[in-house]
């Protein structure tokens, strides 16, 4: 049983701003070496180490960092197969963080939005071959679009990721194909069309309305709406000491995906999802480097105590 990951792959560089950024000024802050990102990335190592068969089709440049970036992935358990490497740069993304939270994000993602559905084809056995077939809003819409219309022709589930408040609007009017669709408050009113004050319940329902199978929700500190038609339940945030952010969203996807996997139901398994979550908030890197099953199992059972 193997997801196949569609999406971003890049260089994440980050900065701490000291106390609280000032907008318009320079602030000074704290440089982190650079490490290897990406919402697809991330979520295929996220199930890779949880010992899922996991592989990603990604785009990255044929440079140093590029390669590097794939051995990476080889070296976690990912089949980077499927990848394919352009002349140029790999994508890159900038976070400014205050106090362990994305202040201001920038991403340079113009390797993976090179993907085209002609990409998809020639490497269209592996991926329809997958039980699940996940997709972020870093691709184009065209390739989105694609991996939904086929959706009906092909034996995966389909999860895709909204990725951010701009991307989101790559969505298409009708979410009919998507199974689970993992997207935050801000991306919800972007794509909705609200003003940013609907409550976490009238967005979910909105995007059920236009025809999406099921959703997950996410508030932050707030946690997390999920569900379907029949039942919408709220799942609080699992506590965590935060040291970053980063990679903290594609957790709680990665974590998801593995325990519907395993047969769980989208509400027990969106709960290991933000235990993951948490776990990841508490690391500087967007995966964890020691996360195994048990690792997650002991999380979740310390919590039930």
């Amino acid at each position: 049983m193997q997801v196949t990951s569609i999406g971003g792959a890049c260089i994440d560089r980050s900065y701490r701003v000291a106390g609280t950024a000032v907008r318009g000024s320079s602030n000074p802050a704290t440089r982190a070496l650079p490490l290897f990102g990406g919402v697809a990335r991330n979520v295929s190592e996220n199930l890779a180490r949880l010992g899922t068969a996991s592989a990603l089709l990604t785009v990255v440049g044929k440079d140093t960092l590029g390669e590097a970036l794939l051995d990476e992935l080889r070296a976690a358990g990912v089949n980077v197969d499927l990848a394919k490497t352009i002349e140029g740069s790999s994508d890159e993304y900038a976070a400014i963080l205050e106090r362990g939270e994305l202040a201001l994000g920038a991403a340079d993602m113009r390797a993976i939005e090179s993907l085209t559905v002609g990409d998809l084809d020639r490497r269209w056995e592996t991926i329809t071959g997958s039980e699940w077939l996940f997709v972020d809003c870093n691709v184009s819409a065209g390739v989105l679009q694609a991996c939904l219309a086929r959706r009906s022709i092909a034996r995966y589930k389909l999860a895709v990721d909204a990725v951010s408040e701009p991307k989101a609007k790559r969505l298409p009017a009708r979410l009919d194909p998507i199974d689970v669709l993992f997207i935050n408050e801000g991306e919800a009113s972007a794509y909705l069309g609200e003003d940013g004050g609907a409550p976490p319940e009238e967005l979910a329902g909105g995007l059920l309305s236009r025809g999406a199978r099921s959703v997950v929700l996410t508030g932050g500190d707030r946690g997390m709406i999920c569900g379907d038609a029949t039942a919408l339940v709220h799942i609080p945030a699992a506590p965590a000491k935060r040291v970053c952010a980063t990679g903290a969203g594609d957790a709680l996807v990665a974590g998801t995906l593995w325990r519907l996997m395993a047969g769980d139901g989208l509400h027990d398994a969106a709960r290991a999802g933000a235990e993951l979550a948490a776990l990841t908030l508490q690391t500087d890197r967007s995966v964890r480097a020691d996360l195994s099953p048990e690792l997650l199992d002991r999380q979740t059972a310390a919590r039930s105590l």
